[in-house]
C-alpha cells in the first residue's frame, strides 16, 4: 500500500491526535485542543486558512505561469525563472535533485493541498464531531462551515487548473489508501464542494466571510457571487487543448458567470498578512530603468502586430516603441536598449524593451493598504465572451466585448465573427488581465486555445518530492520534442503564427 502525503498525514493526525499543533502561521502557537475547543481560536484558525487561500493565487509561484504564457520574458536563471521562458522550451525538471523544486512545479501544491486539509479540519469538526462554532452568544456555525467549503472548493479548483492528477481528501479519507484523481474528477469535486459552500450561505443569517482578521469582510450576497465566480474560472480553465475546449458545457458555464461578481473582488493588502507577492517581482525596477521581469514581446506584438514576434538576434538592432490607439499601452513603459539582467548569450530573441507599470508602487507591495487584484469583473465578461465564441454567438460575444475594458478603456473595437471574436479575446486576457486576475489564468487561456508555443507544458507533474513518498514513478511534462503529446502543446495555433484582424476588416490590425 502506498505511503500518505506527508501534508495529509500532518493534518489528518491533527483531527487525531489532539496534542500536535497546526502547520499554519499562529502567533500564539495553539494546540489543537484549544483551538478546537475554543469557538474565537476555532474561528480565527479558519480565517487564517482563508488568507492563505488569498495568499496562494497572487504569490511567488504565478512568475512560471507568466514565463510559460508568454505574458513575462527573462533569461535570469534565479530560481528556474529562465527555465520557464527558454526558446525553443523545455521540459518541467521535475527532480528532487532539482533545488526549485519547490516552486516549480511543486509551489502550488503545498499551497492549496494545505488549504483544502485545513479547510477538512474545520469541516471535521463540525460535521463528523457534532462541535458547534458559538461567538458572543450567536451560532455561527453554518457560517464557518460554509467558508471552509469554499477554502475547499476552491483550493481543488485549482489543482484541476493546474495538475494532471491530484488527490480529492474529505475528512473521512483513509490517508493510507490514497490515490490520484484526474484534473476532470478534481474539477466537479471543487464544483460540488463550492455549491455547498453556497447553499449553506443562502440558508445563514447575516453571513460574513472574513478574509483575514482585522481584513475584509464579504456579505452572504457577495460571497455566494464570488463563488459563482470562481465555479466559471475554473470551469472554464479546465481545458488542456482547443479539442478538449470544444467539448466543455458553455451553457453551464454562462450560467455560472451570469451569476457571478458584479463588482472586483480586490482586497486590501496588509503588510503581514496578505501582500501580492507577485505583483511585487514582476514589477520590480532595476537601476538602469528596466524591469527585472520584463514584459514579453508577445504583448507588444499584440497591440502593433508590425511588431516582430521574436526579438532581433543582430545586437544592432533596438526595437523601438509600438504603433497603437490604445490608451492601455499605459499599462507598459518603453525601455529601449536598457535590458537588465537579459543576457544575449542565453538567447537575443528573448529580449524586450517593455517593462510593466500599471500597478507599480514604487518597488514595495509589501505594504498596508494597497489594492489586491485577485478577481475582476472583466474577467467574467470574457469568460462570458469566450463561451458565446464556443457557441458560435459572435454577435452575444462582441456585445459582451463593447461592455468590458476592451471598448469602454481602450476604444477597441471587435468584428462579429471567429477570428476577430478570437484574437479579441487573446488580446484581453493578455493585456487587461496582465497582473490582474491570480495565477495561471493567461496560461490557461492560451493553452485550450492551443495558442501556447510549442512544447510548452500545458499541466504540471505531480511533484517528485511526492511522487517519491508515494513510490510512483516520476514523470514530468514539456520539451519541444515532446510537442503534442499529452501534456505538452502542440503549437497549433502558436500566438506567433496568427492574423490578428480586431475589427473583422480583412486587414492585420
Amino acid at each position: 500500500m502506498k505511503k500518505a502525503n506527508y501534508l495529509l498525514i500532518g493534518a489528518m493526525m491533527v483531527l487525531s491526535c489532539s496534542q500536535e499543533e497546526f502547520n499554519i502561521e499562529n502567533p500564539n502557537a495553539a494546540d489543537a485542543v484549544r483551538v478546537l475547543a475554543n469557538a474565537g481560536d476555532f474561528q480565527n484558525f479558519n480565517i487564517t486558512n482563508h488568507a492563505a487561500l488569498a495568499s496562494s493565487q497572487i504569490n511567488f509561484n504565478g512568475i512560471y505561469f507568466r514565463g510559460l504564457a508568454d505574458q513575462m520574458t527573462t533569461t535570469n536563471a534565479f530560481r528556474g525563472f529562465w527555465s520557464s521562458t527558454d526558446q525553443p522550451r523545455r521540459q518541467i525538471n521535475n527532480s528532487t535533485s532539482n533545488g526549485d523544486l519547490d516552486a516549480y512545479p511543486g509551489g502550488p501544491w503545498n499551497d492549496y493541498n494545505g488549504v483544502i486539509n485545513n479547510a477538512n479540519i474545520v469541516i471535521n469538526n463540525i460535521e463528523n464531531d457534532g462541535n458547534t462554532v458559538i461567538l458572543n452568544d450567536v451560532d455561527l456555525t453554518q457560517q464557518e462551515l460554509a467558508a471552509a467549503y469554499f477554502d475547499k472548493g476552491i483550493g481543488q479548483g485549482y489543482l484541476s487548473m493546474i495538475y494532471d492528477k491530484a488527490y480529492i481528501v474529505n475528512p473521512d479519507t483513509d490517508v493510507n489508501a490514497l490515490v490520484f484523481s484526474p484534473y476532470t474528477e478534481l474539477l466537479e469535486a471543487s464544483l460540488a464542494n463550492l455549491q455547498k459552500a453556497i447553499d449553506l450561505a443562502n440558508s445563514t443569517n447575516n453571513f460574513v466571510y472574513t478574509l483575514y482578521t482585522g481584513g475584509n469582510t464579504y456579505n452572504g450576497d457577495d460571497f455566494i457571487k464570488l463563488a459563482y465566480s470562481y465555479m466559471a474560472r475554473f470551469s472554464i480553465a479546465v481545458a488542456r487543448t482547443d479539442a478538449e475546449a470544444a467539448g466543455l458545457d458553455y451553457n453551464r458555464i454562462l450560467n455560472f458567470a451570469n451569476n457571478g461578481i458584479t463588482q472586483d473582488f480586490s482586497p486590501s493588502s496588509d503588510e503581514d498578512k496578505l501582500v501580492h507577492q507577485l505583483q511585487d517581482w514582476s514589477l520590480f525596477v532595476l537601476g538602469d530603468t528596466s524591469g527585472y521581469m520584463p514584459t514579453d514581446i508577445k504583448i507588444q506584438h499584440l497591440f502593433d502586430p508590425s511588431y516582430p514576434t521574436d526579438y532581433p538576434l543582430d545586437e544592432t538592432v533596438i526595437l523601438g516603441p509600438v504603433n497603437t490607439t490604445d490608451p492601455r499601452i499605459a499599462y507598459y513603459e518603453y525601455v529601449g536598449s536598457n535590458f537588465g539582467f537579459l543576457r544575449a548569450s542565453r538567447g537575443r530573441q528573448l529580449f524586450s524593451s517593455y517593462k510593466h507599470v500599471r500597478f507599480f508602487d514604487n518597488n514595495n507591495e509589501f505594504r498596508t493598504g494597497l489594492t489586491l487584484q485577485i478577481f475582476p469583473v472583466a474577467e467574467i465578461q470574457y469568460i462570458k465572451a469566450e463561451a458565446y465564441y464556443r457557441l458560435g454567438d459572435f454577435n452575444s460575444a462582441v456585445s459582451e466585448l463593447d461592455a468590458s475594458p476592451r471598448a469602454t478603456s481602450g476604444g477597441r473595437t471587435t468584428g462579429a465573427n471567429a477570428n476577430s471574436v478570437l484574437v479579441s479575446l487573446l488580446y484581453e486576457n493578455s493585456i487587461e488581465l496582465d497582473l490582474n486576475s491570480g495565477v495561471a489564468n493567461n496560461w490557461a487561456f492560451m493553452r485550450r486555445h492551443d495558442f501556447l508555443q510549442p512544447g510548452t507544458p500545458t499541466m504540471y507533474p505531480i511533484p517528485a518530492f511526492e511522487l517519491e513518498i508515494t513510490q510512483d514513478e516520476i514523470y514530468t511534462f514539456g520539451g519541444v520534442s515532446n510537442a503534442g503529446q499529452i501534456g505538452t502543446a502542440s503549437g497549433a495555433n502558436d500566438w506567433r503564427n496568427l492574423f490578428l484582424d480586431y475589427d473583422g476588416d480583412g486587414v492585420e490590425d
